[in-house]
């Protein structure tokens, strides 16, 4: 039976991210049905999600996106490499999949925790507590200080999109270019 670098065998691993994947989709789900709900009972889905038809979103979206991404790719390149290390879940959940399903992916993850963190959450506790919260979220990535500020910086800017906008469409649009830019970076140009 072959095995990897990390001595455990090709089912082994094939299970480990059969058992990541069902975790995400389950969770993003979740959290659309706990959002939806809320901001529809509020009068606010529509206003929420309609100004995707809008080109100005978008630019807003991708612009902010993209410079996230930027910022990512400097740290990368500065920091020593276990700064980064989320303990392999990332690698797990994107290493083998086809652009197309990180696309996926992304743009799962940031509609369910962007309507969770932005439309729902941060309602209640503003941006910086919702910020707060966002990165706790991602617990493994506590350990890792660089990982800490960053999450909670990306949040930050992904509460002050919507504050500044009225909409969570721009946020839903930066946070998809992230997850799938950095997938895709796992995926097809990371090292490992």
């Amino acid at each position: 039976m072959s095995e990897d670098l990390n001595g455990i065998t090709c089912d082994q691993r094939s299970q480990q991210e059969r058992l990541i994947l069902i975790s995400f989709y389950f969770t993003q789900l979740l959290f659309i049905l706990l959002s939806v709900p809320y901001l529809w009972w509020k009068n606010r889905l529509y206003v929420e999600l309609a100004p995707f038809t809008e080109i100005h979103m978008w630019l807003v979206g991708v612009g902010v996106g993209g410079f996230i991404v930027a910022m990512e790719f400097v740290l990368i390149r500065l920091l020593p490499e276990h700064h980064f290390d989320d303990g392999g879940l990332n690698q797990l959940l994107f290493a083998r999949r086809p652009w197309w399903h990180i696309m996926l992916i992304a743009v799962m993850a940031a509609i369910g925790e962007e309507l969770l963190f932005r439309g729902l959450v941060q309602a209640w506790i503003g941006v910086w507590g919702t910020a707060l919260l966002f990165a706790l979220v991602h617990t493994r990535y506590l350990k890792k200080w660089v990982l800490v500020v960053f999450v909670t910086g990306v949040g930050t800017v992904f509460g002050l999109m919507v504050e500044w906008t009225g909409h969570l469409a721009p946020a839903v649009i930066a946070h998809a270019v992230v997850d799938f830019v950095m997938g895709c970076y796992l995926r097809y140009g990371a090292k490992g």
